[in-house]
């Protein structure tokens, strides 16, 4: 098939479309055992043992060392001389034949140009003796003008009298190590380097996600909706003083934290380059980022297909594989490939950046059968929907305050009214209505349903009256007109309120039926339905996310930096009905709702999946659930 060019979503950055650390670097050892002259004779010394596996036998060599007689006077190469060798940490002797690993072995450490051992990501850390002595600019600047390649040192320090820093790659150590002894100081000291496997421990501290958030403001691109934290452990701005490894789950998880805080309608990620071989941790994404529709992940460590199950829920349309072991298996069969990547993401248009085939899928009438978007309003006539607009506004107004008394006039003199309440939730949290609940699937009696029928203006406004005290949410109503003519308008309204009590505000879900008439020079109610319930989980999470989403509107245009949208503080009402909220879903009592909430600094999700990992062992005291 034709390989159509390729648009990155990644601005200027575009896409890395090859990995110099994917070469292989062997060597083999041509020396010579010496004769009992002390000379190199023809004879060479083999050995089948694999010489890159230096570290996994220390253990077996020092076994035998410590086990064997090994002769000291003679060997069995007829070497007659006895050799015994002190290095500077005596104590510990090895003759030239014995089966103890030489001293920088055993410590991991390598000051010699050989193979070096590999690990499963091949982070290294260069240590420089007396490196303190000079300047950091000094040290890196002698070490790239022998340098083979260029370099990118992570977390220079210093301690005591040493310099280290981390590399990322084995030929980077490998051409580092090449450096030893080549450099001349200023007072006359050859430069040693040293080298072993191993990369420094994750922390995440408020003041790293900072740093964090910084980083990533620049590498978001707002025009296509994408973010590019491809090789994100060598971004300039956290090299320095951060090991901002995505290999590390702890580094992976706070990232995407962040991420989702902030752009949970993410379109695009790249996540290229980051040595990545476990990705079950991206299992997350599609909860974070459920509109994701292109990934990349190329350059990394996946080497099987299977490997993609964890994030198979991701409706991706393109992703990129390339510079992975998974993909260069498969290079002579491409169509397996496409095949085996396929089956886990069925609607896949592109990937490695090669336009594939329309998928041929059963479920397309999905497509065309999605309910559409939920709009705010629906109505036919302009006129009407002023009318309606002005009479509920006022109506509710009046309603909200603490005299209902003038809504007397906007009933007409027969008009009819009923409150329902929903049957299958938490009836204890809605007992201010059960008294009056018309539901018909509860209430069988005839009699009953009769009485509890209001009739006529006075009886209306009476149990109006009688209902607790409310505060409505005019920014999650919805309102429908499904009847208009000349005698009548027929009105939905739905939304969110709070009940005012003792107890504090509990957020309620309304949906409302007029019937208004017209009566002199305006209109009135004939007749109403109320049916009132608890809000469902998603309701709540819209209800506070879009009162934030106000907020964060009142802030002055322009560039904000992530400190100061740290520092926007949630109004008080929020608060609490977030707390309000967890303490509903939870069953936890409102302080430690609110505890938990502080803790998590006011992020709803973490704070459920808080609740959820402690409730899960056990570690949450039981005066937390005692209300």
């Amino acid at each position: 098939m034709s390989k159509k060019p390729n648009k990155s979503a990644w601005g200027r950055r575009g896409r890395r479309t090859s990995n110099p650390e994917d070469k292989h670097y062997f060597g083999h050892d041509d020396r010579v055992g010496r004769t009992s002259s002390g000379t190199c004779g023809n004879r060479r010394r083999v050995s089948f043992k694999p010489q890159g596996r230096l570290g996994r036998d220390v253990s077996r060599s020092l076994t035998l060392a410590l086990d064997d007689d090994i002769p000291m006077a003679g060997t069995s190469n007829n070497n007659n001389r006895q050799v015994i060798v002190r290095g500077r940490n005596r104590g510990l002797s090895r003759g030239r034949n014995s089966p103890l690993p030489h001293r920088a072995i055993r410590t991991g450490i390598l000051s010699t140009p050989q193979s070096l051992p590999a690990g499963e990501t091949n982070w290294y850390k260069i240590t420089i003796p007396y490196g303190a002595k000079y300047t950091k600019d000094y040290i890196l600047s002698s070490l790239n003008s022998i340098a083979s390649e260029a370099f990118v040192p992570i977390m220079y320090k210093t301690s005591g009298n040493e310099a280290s820093f981390y590399v990322d790659s084995q030929k980077a150590a490998s051409i580092l190590l090449h450096c030893d002894r080549k450099i001349t100081t200023t007072n006359g000291f050859k430069l040693r380097i040293k080298i072993k496997l191993g990369f420094p421990q994750c922390e995440i501290s408020d003041a790293l996600k900072e740093r964090l958030k910084q980083a990533m403001v620049k590498r978001y691109v707002q025009e296509t909706n994408a973010l590019d934290l491809s090789k994100f452990h060598h971004d300039p701005d956290l090299i320095a003083d951060y090991f901002c490894a995505l290999s590390r789950p702890i580094m992976l998880m706070a990232v995407l934290d962040i991420v989702s805080e902030y752009v949970p309608t993410l379109e695009a990620l790249n996540l290229d380059g980051n040595k990545l071989y476990m990705i079950e941790k991206l299992d997350v994404l599609y909860k974070k980022f459920p509109r994701l529709k292109i990934l990349y992940i190329g350059d990394n460590k996946i080497k099987e297909i299977s490997q993609l199950d964890a994030i198979k829920e991701l409706q991706l349309e393109e992703l990129r594989l390339t510079g992975n072991p998974v993909s260069n298996r498969y290079i002579s069969r491409q169509n397996d490939y496409i095949s085996g990547v396929r089956k886990i993401f069925p609607k896949l248009l592109r990937l490695d950046g090669i336009e594939l085939p329309r998928p041929i899928l059963f479920d397309v009438a999905n497509d065309t059968t999605k309910v559409p978007h939920t709009q705010r309003l629906f109505v036919t006539d302009v006129k009407a929907q002023d009318i309606a607009s002005q009479f509920l506004q006022q109506y509710f107004i009046i309603f909200d305050s603490e005299n209902r008394h003038p809504l007397l006039d906007a009933y007409d003199e027969h008009a009819r009214f009923s409150l329902t309440v929903i049957n299958n939730q938490n009836t204890e949290k809605l007992s201010a209505y059960l008294s009056e609940n018309r539901n018909l699937f509860r209430v069988n009696n005839n009699n009953k349903r009769q009485k509890l029928l209001k009739q006529g203006r006075l009886p209306v406004l009476s149990f109006i009256i009688e209902l607790p005290r409310t505060k409505h949410h005019l920014n999650t109503f919805t309102m429908d007109i499904s009847v208009i003519n000349q005698g009548m308008m027929l009105i939905t309204v739905t939304g969110l309120f709070d009940e005012l009590n003792n107890k504090g505000d509990q957020l309620r879900y309304f949906n409302r039926t007029f019937i208004i008439v017209p009566r002199g020079n305006g209109y009135c109610i004939c007749n109403e339905q109320l049916h009132i319930s608890l809000p469902t989980e998603e309701q709540c999470k819209k209800f506070i996310t879009d009162n934030f989403s106000a907020q964060m509107s009142n802030v002055p245009s322009g560039s904000k930096s992530s400190s100061e949208i740290r520092s926007l503080q949630l109004t008080e009402d929020v608060k609490q009905k977030m707390a309000l909220t967890l303490s509903q879903e939870t069953n936890m009592n409102s302080e430690w709702s609110l505890k938990c909430l502080e803790e998590v600094h006011w992020n709803y999700e973490n704070a459920i999946l808080a609740f959820q990992q402690l409730f899960k062992h056990g570690q949450i005291p039981s005066e937390a659930f005692t209300k």
